[in-house]
C-alpha cells in the first residue's frame, strides 16, 4: 500500500469523536504522523476532532497540515497557555537527532526537561488532560546478558559520555512524569519508543537507518558506519503512531509501555541490507568521524518486549520489508 492508504486503514480504529487533542514536536517523525491519522479519522468518519499541532515554525505546520489543523508557533520549553482546553496531549516533542546531541547538548538536555515540566504544569491544573510522554528505549541503558528488555527492567548508564545527554534527560522526563502523577495526581501515560523509521522524518535525522533510507532514495550505495551487529526492534511509523493512540485510550495511568513490532527485529546491519536490496544498491563500509562518533551510542542488542502493549488489544501491521518498501516509495514521490 501507498503511506496514505496506510493512514486510512490505521484512521479507521479509532474513535476520538470531539476531542481536542494537543500534539508537541508536531513537525517530527512521530508527531506528524499521528496527525495525519486523526486528520483522517475526520475526513472518514467526521470525527469532529480538534487538531492542535505545536511546534517552533507556524509556516513549516501550516505547509504540512493545512488549515484544519490548529497550528501553535511555540519553543515547549516556554509554558502552554493555560486559558487552551484539551482532553489530550501527546508530548513528542524532543530533539532526537544524535548529530545534535554530540553539538548541542544542553539543549538536548533542557528540551526534554523543560518541555516536560511545562507539559505537566498545565496538567496540574487540567485535571481531566491526560497526557502521554514519548519516550526511548535508551532510558533501560545496560543491562548485562540480557538482550529483550521489558518494562520493569533497568540498567547501568554512562552519565559521563556526552550523547547520554538525551536519554539522562529522557529518564528524568520520566520520573517527572512518575512523580507529577503522584504528588499532583496528574493524569499520564508513557510510550518508550523502539527505533522509529518512515516516510515523515525530517531531512535532517542523523540516524542511521534514516541516512540508509535516504541513500536508497537518492541511488547511492548505502553506508555503514560500522559493523552493524547489534541486534535491534524496528518499528515502521505507522505502528508507533496506532500504538501511541492505543496507549492513549487504554493505557493505566501512571505506566509505561514498550513500543515496538516484534516483526521488525533486525541487526543495524540487516535493516541497512534491505534498504540496498530494496533499491537496487549494495551496503559499503565507511568509519564515522570523530564528531559522528560522539553521536552513536554504544553497540549492544535491545529487543522490546511489547507484550505489555498488546494486551491493550493492539498489533503491528508492518514487517521490516513492508515498512522500508512503503517509506522508500513515499519518498521518492515526495522528491518527484
Amino acid at each position: 500500500m501507498s503511506y496514505s492508504e496506510s493512514i486510512k486503514t490505521a484512521a479507521k480504529q479509532y474513535d476520538f469523536s470531539n476531542k481536542k487533542i494537543l500534539i508537541t514536536g508536531a513537525s517530527g517523525l512521530v508527531g506528524s504522523c499521528i496527525i495525519d491519522i486523526l486528520k483522517e479519522c475526520n475526513a472518514l468518519n467526521n470525527s469532529g476532532i480538534t487538531i492542535y499541532a505545536l511546534g517552533r515554525n507556524r509556516e513549516r505546520l501550516l505547509k504540512r497540515f493545512g488549515s484544519d489543523v490548529i497550528c501553535i508557533e511555540q519553543d515547549i520549553r516556554n509554558p502552554l497557555n493555560a486559558s487552551d482546553e484539551y482532553d489530550y496531549i501527546i508530548h513528542a516533542a524532543s530533539n532526537a537527532d544524535p548529530l545534535r546531541y554530540a553539538v548541542e547538548p544542553v539543549e538536548t538536555i533542557l528540551t526534554n526537561i523543560e518541555g516536560c515540566k511545562n507539559v505537566f504544569e498545565y496538567a496540574r491544573v487540567h485535571k481531566n488532560t491526560r497526557v502521554l510522554l514519548t519516550s526511548t528505549f535508551e532510558v533501560y541503558g545496560k543491562i548485562e546478558d540480557v538482550d529483550t528488555y521489558s518494562e520493569d527492567m533497568y540498567g547501568a548508564f554512562d552519565f559521563h559520555l556526552l550523547r547520554n545527554g538525551y536519554t539522562e534527560s529522557k529518564r528524568c522526563s520520566e520520573m517527572l512524569a512518575c512523580s507529577y502523577s503522584d504528588e499532583y495526581g496528574i493524569d499520564v501515560v508513557i510510550a518508550r519508543l523502539a527505533s522509529i523509521y518512515g516516510p515523515t522524518m525530517i531531512a535532517s535525522d542523523s540516524k542511521a537507518h534514516a541516512q540508509f533510507l535516504r541513500n536508497g532514495v537518492n541511488g547511492e550505495d548505502i553506508v555503514l558506519k560500522s559493523e552493524g551487529l547489534p541486534r535491534r526492534t524496528y518499528c515502521y511509523v505507522i505502528d508507533a503512531a496506532t500504538a501511541i493512540l492505543s496507549i492513549l485510550l487504554n493505557g493505566e495511568s501512571g505506566e509505561a509501555y514498550n513500543v515496538s513490532n516484534e516483526q521488525s527485529i533486525c541487526s543495524i546491519r540487516e535493516f541497512a541490507t534491505t534498504v540496498a536490496d530494496l533499491s537496487g544498491h549494495k551496503v559499503i563500509m565507511d568509519l564515522p568521524n570523530a564528531t559522528e562518533a560522539k553521536g552513536f551510542s554504544k553497540p549492544q542488542n535491545c529487543i522490546l518486549d511489547n507484550s505489555k502493549l498488546r494486551a491493550l488489544g493492539w498489533q503491528g501491521h508492518f514487517t521490516l520489508t513492508e515498512g522500508i518498501q512503503e517509506t522508500l516509495k513515499a519518498l521518492k514521490e515526495k522528491k518527484d
